[in-house]
């Protein structure tokens, strides 16, 4: 298992996420994230506030650049 990298800044309900493949945003609310990942894909994001339990879903289609 290899080294990894990962700086999270979080600006209120906005987080960009700093990452060796590039740079994500998500914007939420505790319990419930829409984001962007490096990669382009879009996603939404559940989780249980304290417990550590997470779903993510990735959506179709990619950010356009």
């Amino acid at each position: 298992m290899g080294f990894r990298f990962r700086k999270v800044i979080n600006n209120g309900p906005l987080r960009s996420t700093w990452t060796g493949k590039g740079m994500g945003w998500s914007v939420g609310l505790a319990g419930f994230r829409y984001g962007i990942a490096s990669d382009g894909r879009h996603y939404i994001s559940v989780r249980i506030p304290g417990s550590g339990l997470y779903y993510t879903k990735y959506l179709n289609g990619r950010l356009q650049r």
